[in-house]
């Protein structure tokens, strides 16, 4: 009789990417992993795209939506049999979010730095916390 290794965490995992991506071995599209946190001037997001040309990114703004896509695509053209795991999602991704209130969309700026997509939305200034001096009475 021969023993068997088994791994019990293996079955929860291949359930996650079942519940994740259903029958198919790789889904159409995928949603890079992100961060979304504020600043006292500006909401910061940041996106992990590890191996996307900047170039391959889109980000548009309309009215409070924004939407990261792009595309990641791999050099070598392995056949789907010859794999034997496949997580690297690859293909066309997108993101979208709601962004809040008081944000100026019209300075957006991004910047993509070791695989990290960093987009930067500053507060319009009327929203931004002031501080009032308060005078002592006589």
């Amino acid at each position: 009789m021969n023993l068997v290794r088994v791994d019990p965490f293996s079955l929860l995992s291949e359930m996650d990417r079942f519940f994740e991506h259903g029958f198919t071995a790789a889904p159409t599209t995928w949603a890079p992993r992100i961060d979304a946190f504020d600043q006292e001037t500006e909401l910061v997001i940041r996106v992990e795209i590890p191996g996307v040309k900047p170039d391959e990114v889109d980000i548009t703004v309309e009215d409070r939506t924004l939407t990261i896509s792009g595309k990641r695509q791999f050099e070598e053209t392995t056949e789907q049999a010859g794999y034997h795991r496949r997580e690297i999602f690859s293909g066309e991704f997108k993101r979208t979010l709601v962004l809040p209130e008081g944000l100026n969309a019209e300075e957006i700026t991004a910047k993509a730095e070791d695989g990290i997509l960093k987009v930067t939305i500053p507060r319009r200034p009327e929203v931004l916390p002031r501080k009032i001096k308060v005078g002592i009475a006589s």
